[in-house]
C-alpha cells in the first residue's frame, strides 16, 4: 500500500503547472464563467473594430471604446476570479505550509487591490488613446501578477517535493531495517543504496529549485528563474521515480 501511495504522489504532485485537486468547485466555476464572458466581450470588441474600419463614423468609434471597456472589465473579472480560485485551492491543499499560504493570501490581496485601481482607469476611458494607455497599464500589472503567482506556485511545488522525498526516505529506512534482519540480503541492500542515492540527488535538485523560485521577482528575469526552477523539479521527479523503482524491487525481494 505504501509503495502504491508513493507512486501516486510522485506521478501527480511533483509536476510543475499541474492544477492541484480542489473541493472549491464553486470558485472554479466562477472563474470559468468569467472566462466565458471575456471571450464574448472580446468577440464583440473585434466586431466593433471591424465595423469602424469599414465605416469610420463617430457612432462606430464610440462602439469601439465602449466594447473595449466591456472587454477590459471582463478581463479584470476573470483575473480576480482566477486569483480567488487559486487562493481557495491552496487553502484546501494540506501540503501547503502556513508560511507559503500566508504569502499567497497576501499577494492575492495586493493584486486584487491593483485590479480595483485598474477598474477606475477603465471607467475613465473616453477616447481610443485612453484605450491604448489603459491596455498597456493592464499588461504591466498582469506581468507583476504572473510573477507573484509563479513565485508562490514554485515555492508550493518545492515544498511538496521536500515532503515527498522525506516520505520516501522514511519508507527506504523501513525497508532497510527489514532487510538487515535477513541473512541473504546483498541484492536488497544494493537496491536500497541506489534508491538512497537517487533520493539525495532529488533533494539537491529540489533545493536548487527553491533557490531559483526565490529569485522570481521584479526587477530581474522572473520567467527565466521560474523555468529554471521547473527544470530542477522535473529532474528531481526523475530521481524520485528511479528511487521508487528500486524501493519496489527491494520490497518484492523482502516479501518473496
Amino acid at each position: 500500500m505504501k509503495k502504491i501511495l508513493l507512486v501516486l504522489l510522485i506521478t501527480f504532485l511533483l509536476i510543475p503547472n499541474v492544477l492541484f485537486a480542489s473541493t472549491s468547485s464553486q470558485a472554479k466555476q466562477d472563474w470559468l464563467e468569467a472566462k466565458r464572458i471575456r471571450f464574448e466581450m472580446d468577440a464583440g470588441h473585434k466586431q466593433a473594430k471591424l465595423d469602424y474600419a469599414q465605416d469610420k463614423t463617430q457612432e462606430n468609434e464610440q462602439q469601439v471604446i465602449d466594447t473595449a471597456k466591456d472587454l477590459f472589465n471582463a478581463v479584470l473579472d476573470e483575473v480576480e476570479s482566477w486569483l480567488e480560485w487559486k487562493k481557495v485551492e491552496s487553502q484546501e491543499n494540506p501540503n501547503v505550509p502556513d508560511e507559503i499560504q500566508t504569502n499567497i493570501e497576501n499577494d492575492v490581496a495586493v493584486n486584487v487591490s491593483k485590479i480595483d485601481d485598474l477598474r477606475g482607469d477603465v471607467d475613465s476611458i473616453k477616447t481610443q488613446g485612453d484605450v491604448g494607455a489603459t491596455f498597456l497599464k493592464m499588461i504591466g500589472s498582469y506581468i507583476e501578477l504572473l510573477t507573484d503567482v509563479a513565485r508562490n506556485s514554485g515555492a508550493m511545488w518545492a515544498s511538496i517535493g521536500d515532503k515527498l522525498i522525506e516520505t520516501a526516505k522514511k519508507y527506504e529506512q523501513k525497508l532497510r531495517d527489514a532487510a538487515e534482519k535477513l541473512s541473504d540480503n546483498d541484492e536488497i541492500i544494493n537496491k536500497l543504496n541506489v534508491a538512497k542515492a537517487e533520493l539525495e540527488t532529488a533533494q539537491d535538485k529540489v533545493n536548487l529549485a527553491e533557490s531559483a523560485y526565490k529569485q522570481v521577482k521584479l526587477p530581474g528575469t522572473p520567467l527565466v528563474k521560474f523555468a529554471e526552477g521547473n527544470t530542477y523539479l522535473r529532474q528531481a521527479k526523475t530521481n524520485l521515480i528511479n528511487a521508487q523503482q528500486q524501493l519496489e524491487h527491494a520490497f518484492n525481494l523482502i516479501t518473496k
